[in-house]
């Protein structure tokens, strides 16, 4: 096995964990804002703090205004990605938000960045919209009813495919630990700003952050740890290879619903999950 696929593999594996209690944190009514701004803090600390001890990591100037943007991209879609899981399940909304960023960042990485791609690399394609298919409709023999939220999840995606690719960009010529870091405290700052003039809706105060930044902790360690390997995958391998690797995912995030969250489990929609998993193979191939 190539490393990239290894640091794939095990990087989505991860970030399953920091998806679940992103989705228990909106369970308890924590409020997205300030979730993502204190995800985003712990998140640099953590990372930040193994790229100084392991890899020599170094943080300029450069590196933060090359990580502005993308870091505003990451905030828009983090939180509103939080708000639409307040409202559906972590086993539906995960696979279904996924597979869409899969499918479009593999043609936009064909499209944009000339990465190859052949006739098995399509048929995934293909796979995939019918793995989605089963995700999201409710019966198996009925249409599916694409709501409000599913809409905001396909809304989201032109902004996921230009983060997707600015990284992908960016990493020819930065260091993957020192991008993901710098990306993280520029998001924090800018969190830190529309938390601020949002003050009296969110209620920003000691006592109603305190029991929250516990799994926020959690979250964070996972987050990082899975930003570490992923970022340097992509240092290595083709985002249109990298990226597909997202449905390792959402495998486990429905298997850890279900089993932690009690979310209900429907088995067209394990079966359309695993449907995406064989077009997302099909596509790294």
């Amino acid at each position: 096995m190539e490393p990239w696929f290894i640091l794939s593999l095990c990087g989505y594996t991860i970030s399953a964990f920091s998806g679940i209690l992103d989705k228990y944190m909106m369970n308890q009514r924590y409020h997205p804002v300030t979730t993502v701004m204190f995800r985003t803090l712990f998140n640099a600390i953590f990372l930040g703090t193994a790229g100084v001890l392991i890899f020599h990591m170094t943080l300029t100037t450069f590196i933060l205004l090359l990580a502005v943007f993308p870091a505003l991209l990451l905030v828009i879609s983090f939180v509103v990605y939080m708000f639409v899981l307040q409202r559906k399940n972590a086993s539906e909304i995960q696979p279904f938000s996924q597979a869409l960023d899969v499918l479009f960042i593999f043609l936009a990485s064909i499209l944009l960045l000339r990465e190859p791609a052949d006739s098995v690399n399509y048929a995934g394609i293909i796979i995939i919209v019918i793995g989605v298919y089963l995700v999201v409709t409710e019966h198996i023999t009925k249409a599916p009813h694409v709501d409000r939220n599913l809409l905001i999840i396909v809304a989201l995606v032109p902004i996921d495919v230009a983060y997707a690719l600015l990284v992908k960009t960016y990493l020819g010529t930065v260091e993957p630990i020192g991008l993901a870091v710098a990306i993280y405290l520029m998001s924090f700052l800018i969190l830190t700003i529309v938390a601020f003039l949002l003050r009296r809706h969110i209620n920003l105060t000691k006592t109603s952050l305190k029991p929250h930044l516990r799994i926020i902790l959690a979250a964070s360690f996972f987050a990082a740890i899975s930003a570490a390997f992923l970022y340097t995958a992509l240092s290595q391998g083709n985002a249109s290879k990298v990226y597909p690797m997202a449905g390792v995912s959402s495998v486990t995030v429905f298997l850890l619903a279900t089993l932690l969250l009690k979310e209900k489990f429907h088995w067209h929609r394990f079966a359309g999950t695993l449907i995406v998993i064989l077009g997302i193979y099909l596509i790294t191939l």
